[in-house]
């Protein structure tokens, strides 16, 4: 993978654009009043970005 920081901030903002996609259906994870929701919100980000970065790490291992 040549550019590993390009990935990463590609699925932060395709995590985000999903977010607001589904906000106009009426689902807003961190501005929601339940707290359950905006937990489940955030921990959608930081499991992309965990996953994204074990990917990167993965694929440099086999270069």
């Amino acid at each position: 993978m040549k550019q590993p920081w390009r990935f990463l901030a590609c699925v932060v903002v395709f995590v985000v654009l999903a977010w607001y996609v589904g906000a106009m259906f009426d689902f807003l994870p961190f501005f929601a009043d339940d707290l359950t929701v905006r937990a489940v919100g955030f921990a959608t980000l930081i499991l992309s970005i965990v996953i994204a970065g074990c990917t990167i790490l993965i694929l440099k291992k086999g270069e």
